[in-house]
């Protein structure tokens, strides 16, 4: 990665955090100084939030998606925690995806869902535009630069918007090259196909991994299987046990179990710029049991540890607010 790009990547992953904000302006006025929200979105009914900002020279365009909101207590029991993967994100069911070269491309049902959210989500600033006709007017004609970006489902979301917007563009004859997608700990969208496409139609492109997050690890299948083995010593999920329908299994062979579930999916990560990196445990959550094994998984998947790896501080009330924990 160039220096440019390095530093597209921090401006990436702040803007990702300020989407958790409960005051987004000010809080890029402390990260950013000079840019501005120019496009805010108003939060659909169930939860999805993006803005459009630009920097001082209104040379970059930056759309920011926000990642899921989940309950309080989604790291503290088995069940909630089933109910985020298998039904929130909804990716037992999937969806063929029309803005791919291949036939075969197809994305869960719960990203299909998010992706029309944002698609469709209105200005509350008033210009009356969605995203696309936004950023098409503003950024495309005019030949500036775009970033596109998100923090887990957020980013989700970003690889499956991006894929539509450099679909769409080109097809009105209009250049993709200046559109790069930044994503942070985004479970995968679709299948191989999906991720293939999407790493051939857009170069500038570049995802990151916590090495201990179990979110990007989803749905993938040889991924999840590696969910298993995760935290060793401790919390181990071999020496954590859980009980369902009367059955008791230990954490280890549940995520097992949860592999063979979404191997003929075919559910897939992309290639291109696929960075996994390391991360400590966190001191707090070593202890063998079922609420500090999520604790210690909430832990991993904040955004500050994405920022951090790329040499950023995010200040600690913005760091509490894009944590999920």
């Amino acid at each position: 990665m160039t220096s440019n790009q390095s530093g597209l990547a921090q401006t990436a992953v702040m803007l990702s955090a300020v989407t958790y904000s409960s005051n987004p302006q000010q809080d890029i006025d402390t990260l950013l100084p000079g840019w501005s929200i120019v496009w805010d979105g108003i939060q659909t009914s169930d939860g999805n939030y993006a803005f459009i900002a630009t920097d001082p020279s209104a040379e970059y365009y930056a759309l920011a998606v926000r990642g899921s909101l989940p309950p309080f207590d989604i790291f503290d029991n088995w069940d909630a925690f089933a109910n985020w993967i298998l039904e929130d994100l909804d990716v037992i069911t999937q969806v063929s995806w029309p803005y791919s070269g291949s036939d075969n491309a197809l994305i869960s049902q719960g990203a299909y869902t998010s992706f029309k959210n944002v698609l469709n989500m209105q200005d509350q600033l008033g210009s009356g535009q969605l995203i696309f006709d936004y950023l098409k007017n503003n950024a495309v004609i005019p030949g500036k630069q775009i970033i596109i970006t998100g923090h887990s489902l957020g980013g989700n979301i970003a690889n499956v918007y991006t894929s539509y917007f450099v679909t769409s563009i080109t097809q009105e004859g209009y250049t993709s090259d200046n559109t790069s997608l930044f994503t942070f700990a985004a479970p995968a969208a679709g299948n191989s196909d999906f991720a293939t496409d999407l790493d051939n139609k857009i170069s500038n492109a570049w995802h990151y991994e916590n090495a201990n997050d179990i979110v990007p690890k989803f749905p993938a299948s040889f991924s999840v299987l590696l969910t298993a083995f995760l935290f060793d010593p401790a919390p181990a999920a071999s020496q954590i046990t859980i009980s369902y329908e009367g059955v008791t299994i230990s954490l280890r062979e549940a995520f097992i179990l949860l592999a063979g579930i979404f191997y003929c999916y075919g559910y897939q990560q992309q290639a291109l710029n696929y960075t996994v990196f390391p991360n400590a445990l966190d001191e707090n959550y070593q202890s063998n049991t079922l609420e500090d094994w999520f604790d210690q998984a909430g832990a991993q998947h904040a955004l500050s540890n994405y920022a951090s790896y790329l040499g950023v501080t995010l200040g600690s009330q913005l760091a509490k607010q894009s944590s999920i924990i």
